[in-house]
């Protein structure tokens, strides 16, 4: 019987140039924050053997850490709120003493063509995760057969403050975005519509803010579940040759849920329709408002109050508590029995011990982590914490009807809202291989197999509150015709006019069809009119289109619906070669891989372009594709070589008239110990660039800011306007989830770019082709898609140079000296997953280098298909090893 205990206590204080795991990835290291988190981690391990046959291990293990966030001014920088800045609120919360984030958004040329973004989140934030371990395995051999079974149990916690989950951002002090696409006051900057405040080009008119968005609050919550996985395995080892190993998993599984049941489920059949039909929202402000109170164009609303002490049910529509009144505290009925079969085999087919054929398949059942289709995504769920998005504000002062004379004062907005499954699906992967492993020569082995596996019931994130697309057959737009400026312009409140391309001697845009909506007949909108609403709002023109959230249909009422649900899945499959020959002082290895890995889903969050209702149209390879990965490692002893260097010099200061010639012998200490103990090692690496997608960023039109007299002048002579080609909603579905399409391809977009490969304005080369891409079709997604292109692939070699001293017989120094991308590549990045969508991967050119006359000035500044940054240049690093 053997017993051990070990105990870890380790901690790291650190802090990180910008605030972690926000909804706001801040683009300058101006708030900062610190990073605290002691870990603890105890395990008693108990061995008994109780015979030579039958052997019991027992382990527990009790792990936890402690993380907490704060933010920190970096120098010159206060992101504290000032007592007597002039800026209204949705939910006066005393903003954690915090400024508003601030997303400066759109296609400037000036900031790359696309933006910039800073807030300092929902800092300070703490989390614990105390988890306890219990596992018991018995093995014991009987004849042929080696049995093994045992028990798994895990009791798990997760204790935190809410960050950003879901509908909610975590930002008390809520989020401001500014965007000269998609925003009618903007003055054609983004930065400059966030400094006049008011603009000088409308008068009186309100200002450039695109929204504000704002949490009601942050709380704690207590997530649990328990897992328990008994399972048996059978190696049976049928005769010398042959090894079958059969066995059984079985993932007893227990739902999440909060230990005080503070979280709330949005469940579509408790959505009251009779209490939605009494609810609409303010067409031109966005508020939610009585039915029937609006007049004919359907503004001046009677708004709901927001009164956080007693909420109107219309504003919480469809919310469930879990864990009362006959709901499950995890929000689901539970699926606890999940069955995981194991089978393999390994096969001798000579009987020589020199070949070995090996499969094996199995299931492997997975529980979630906090962050899927559990109660850990309901964590700031409403109607304990409210998230609200208010669309153009009159001004900074009137953001939520805060101040004065404002016209929308204390009205609720539609509410966002997280819905999980009302039944557990858990997600599984099933794996199998086949592989051939031979020893080729006395000092070589190579092996070569196939491994796949695939993913079933995925974690995925569905705006399921978007508009339906309108259908490729129905579509008022010819392939290959952009939505412009021109077509939101021609607006006239039941009219769009759709325009062909300019006519190249007199620039005029012929008109090509009209979408009508509103008939006066009663008859029904022409395909893709509602879309059409959806798509140009915000954008110029002469009239204003409704609010977004008025044309929704699923739950009318109601903001984005975030609805994570187990319906993605993936697949991989790879060939993989590997050979490795050990002789003397020198090891080889070389192993390659050609794999692909697809999925229409690789996190929960990676569905924020997609067509809801068709998730497989997000079918693409997965973001950490690799289709070829070579690695080569060597390590070379280098004693011999030394003693070889010896005797090539061993001429040198030798009597040549000697009857014989010895190898000079180092007879001295110090010899042995400058020349002995020489390694060098090393790893090249060769890996394919991993996939990213190419986002349509809009590009701005040219008359914002302009009296409706302007647009109507400039409509009429249907010139072509330089910009104002595509927007960003181009599909026009309001999922509200940022950047909504891809554009469309053209070419190739890995050909070196004729145009703006390299400019003064530009950081960098251009490392693709932007010409590839022309403006989406209208009311499409484009038809690049998810993943169409790839970062550029890497050739990276590490080397290592080792010496040992021996210092006493128990006791050695090493030295060594290593050196990573030593060769020091520029191996350069377009997309970073970490930073997100970035101006790099997102493409606002259009209206110059898509067209005929092919202008590339468009190009001159932007950092469309540059580099955001490079993997890491030629480092050095020394350190000294001793082992006692």
């Amino acid at each position: 019987m053997k017993a051990s205990f070990r105990y870890i206590h380790d901690s790291w204080d650190t802090t990180i140039l910008t605030p972690q795991w926000g909804t706001v990835i801040n683009s300058f290291p101006t708030v900062q924050s610190t990073f605290n988190g002691p870990g603890l981690s105890m395990l008693t391990h108990l061995t008994n053997t109780f015979s030579p046959s039958l052997l019991n291990e027992f382990v527990f293990s009790y792990t936890t850490d402690h993380i907490t966030l704060q933010n920190v001014n970096a120098n010159g920088v206060s992101y504290q709120r000032p007592p007597d800045i002039a800026l209204g609120y949705i939910f006066n919360n005393g903003f954690g003493d915090k400024i508003p984030g601030l997303v400066i958004g759109g296609n400037n040329q000036a900031y790359g063509g696309f933006g910039f973004a800073v807030d300092p989140g929902y800092l300070p934030w703490h989390h614990a995760n105390p988890t306890f371990n219990f596992r018991d395995d018995l093995s014991k051999v009987i004849g042929k057969h080696t049995l093994q079974m045992g028990v798994q149990v895990v009791l798990s916690q997760r204790n935190e403050l809410n960050q950003a989950v879901g509908a909610n951002t975590g930002d008390l002090q809520g989020i401001l975005g500014f965007s000269n696409v998609g925003s009618f006051y903007s003055l054609g900057n983004a930065f400059a519509d966030f400094l006049v405040g008011p603009g000088s080009f409308l008068p009186n008119a309100p200002n450039g803010i695109k929204y504000f968005q704002q949490d009601s609050t942050q709380r704690n919550y207590y997530n649990r579940y328990t897992v328990t996985e008994p399972y048996f395995q059978d190696d049976w080892r049928v005769n010398p040759r042959l090894t079958l190993n059969l066995g059984l998993r079985m993932s007893l599984f227990g739902l999440w849920h909060e230990k005080y049941n503070n979280v709330y489920n949005w469940v579509p059949s408790a959505f009251n329709k009779s209490l939605a039909a009494e609810t609409t929202v303010d067409g031109a402000l966005g508020y939610l408002a009585v039915a029937g109170s609006c007049n004919s164009v359907g503004q001046q609303c009677t708004p709901i109050p927001l009164d956080l002490n007693n909420l109107d049910p219309r504003i919480t529509n469809g919310l469930v508590r879990c864990g009362v009144n006959g709901v499950p505290d995890g929000c689901m009925q539970g699926h606890f029995f999940n069955p995981a079969p194991r089978v393999g085999f390994a096969f001798d087919p000579r009987g020589d011990g020199k070949t070995s054929i090996r499969a094996g398949y199995g299931m492997f059942f997975h529980h979630g982590t906090g962050n899927e289709a559990n109660t850990g995504s309901l964590e700031g769920s409403a109607p304990l914490v409210l998230d609200m998005t208010e669309d153009r504000p009159a001004s900074y002062a009137c953001i939520g009807g805060a101040g004065a004379g404002c016209p929308d004062g204390g009205a609720a907005y539609p509410l966002n809202v997280t819905a999980i499954p009302t039944k557990a699906i858990w997600p599984y992967v099933q794996q199998w291989s086949f592989s051939v492993q031979r020893e080729l020569t006395k000092h070589t082995v190579g092996t070569i197999a196939y491994v796949g596996s695939k993913g079933i019931h995925l974690t995925t994130d569905l705006q399921i509150n978007q508009l339906a697309p309108v259908a490729a057959s129905q579509n008022p737009f010819k392939p290959g015709q952009p939505l412009t400026a021109a077509v939101c312009d021609s607006f006239d409140g039941e009219h769009f006019t759709l325009y062909g391309t300019p006519d190249p001697v007199t620039g005029k845009a012929p008109a090509t069809a009209t979408v009508t909506g509103n008939q006066p007949d009663g008859a029904p909108n022409d395909p893709g009119f509602v879309n059409l609403e959806a798509a140009c709002y915000g954008t110029p023109g002469n009239s204003h289109f409704p609010d977004p959230n008025v044309l929704r249909q699923f739950a009318p009422g109601m903001g984005r619906i975030f609805s994570l649900q187990n319906v993605a899945d993936s697949s991989y499959h790879a060939l993989q070669v590997t050979l490795r020959r050990a002789t003397g002082p020198f090891t080889l290895g070389v192993a390659y891989s050609y794999s692909h890995s697809i999925d229409d889903s690789s996190d929960r969050s990676d569905t924020t372009l997609v067509n809801s209702f068709d998730l497989a149209s997000n079918r693409a390879s997965s973001n950490f594709d690799q289709r070829h990965l070579l690695n080569i490692s060597y390590l070379y002893k280098l004693d011999s070589f030394v003693n070889k260097l010896r005797y090539w010099f061993s001429d040198i200061g030798y009597d040549e008239s000697a009857s014989t010639t010895t190898l000079p012998e180092v007879s001295s200490r110090l010899g042995h110990t400058l020349l002995d103990g020489w390694e060098l090692s090393g790893i090249t690496t060769f890996q394919s660039g991993t996939p990213f997608s190419v986002i349509n960023g809009a590009s701005a039109g040219g008359i914002y800011g302009a009296s409706d007299a302007q647009v109507a002048t400039i409509s009429n002579s249907l010139a072509p306007i330089p910009a104002g080609i595509s927007v960003l909603d181009n599909a026009g579905v309001a999922s509200g989830l940022g950047a909504g399409s891809y554009p469309d391809i053209i070419g190739n977009p890995y050909l070196h770019a004729p145009y703006g490969a390299t400019n003064p304005k530009s950081i960098g080369p251009a490392l693709f082709n932007a010409e590839a891409f022309a403006a989406p079709t209208g009311l499409t997604f484009g038809d690049a898609g998810r993943n169409y292109m790839n970062n550029p692939h890497r050739l990276n070699f590490d080397v290592a140079l080792l010496k040992h001293f021996k210092v006493t017989e128990g006791t050695t120094l090493e030295f060594r000296a290593e050196g990573f991308n030593v060769f020091n590549h520029t191996q350069f990045v377009v997309y970073d997953p970490d930073k997100g969508n970035q101006a790099n991967n997102t493409i606002s050119c259009y209206g110059g280098v898509n067209n005929s006359a092919g202008d590339p000035s468009c190009l001159t500044g932007s950092s469309f298909l540059h580099p955001i940054e490079a993997h890491r240049p030629r480092t050095m690093q020394f350190g000294l090893k001793l082992a006692f």
